[in-house]
């Protein structure tokens, strides 16, 4: 480890608090993302979106968990028992547990990947943690057999009606077989590693299932509405 790196792991603080909720930093987060974090811009955005939008009647479905800050924001405002969070990467489990339990929030965490069908699949694990996806495309990452639980399925189980979607290109994929059943607000990223075809894939998909582009917070992240 680089001395300059190694000084600024162990000087600047372990937790931080982003629009009020306290996230503990793991000891595996690469520089990269650090900076994010004490910069102020790790998932600024996503949670500008969320604080606009959310409202004390949805249930909230949240593909790909992160450390944790979303979902546990989410339950922060609507309760525990309104937000569902699934996070495809085992190494963030405890991370994201420990960080609830610093917010005293418990939303329902299930560790495993979304997909067409029940199954396993080979998952990416990238140097960046939010790098890592069902496509080898982050340099140096890597594979590993994950658990596959059926997005339809568990929609039809949670009910929701705010789906928040980050899945580092996944979302390609999930707009091919998904039904957005009684879901009404979508707030999603789409990743600048599709190709323009793709990219057109995913808003022809969501504009055939009825949604409706409200607001882009960047060039990526965009909320959607039915």
């Amino acid at each position: 480890m680089k001395i300059k790196s190694y000084f600024n792991k162990i000087t600047q603080p372990q937790v931080v608090q982003i629009e009020g909720i306290k996230v503990k930093i793991p000891s595996f987060t690469s520089d990269v993302i650090r900076k994010a974090i004490y910069g102020g811009f790790y998932e600024s955005d996503e949670l500008q979106l969320i604080k606009s939008k959310l409202t004390q009647e949805d249930v909230v479905m949240e593909i790909g968990g992160g450390l944790g800050l979303t979902s546990a924001y989410c339950a922060k405002q609507i309760g525990n028992d309104r937000v569902f969070t699934f996070e495809a990467n085992p190494a963030l489990e405890p991370a994201i547990k420990e960080n609830y339990a610093l917010n005293l929030v418990e939303p329902q965490l299930e560790i495993c990947l979304v997909g067409d069908r029940s199954g396993f699949r080979d998952f990416y694990v990238g140097n960046n943690f939010w790098s890592s996806s069902i496509y080898n495309k982050a340099k140096g990452a890597k594979p590993i057999t994950v658990p596959v639980i059926s997005f339809n399925e568990k929609v039809r189980q949670i009910d929701p009606t705010f789906l928040l979607l980050d899945i580092e290109g996944g979302e390609y994929e999930l707009v091919e077989y998904a039904d957005f059943h009684n879901i009404r607000k979508l707030m999603i990223e789409i990743h600048s590693c599709l190709t323009p075809e793709q990219i057109q894939f995913v808003n022809n998909r969501l504009a055939q299932s009825g949604f409706h582009l409200v607001e882009a917070a960047s060039s990526e992240e965009f909320y959607f509405e039915r």
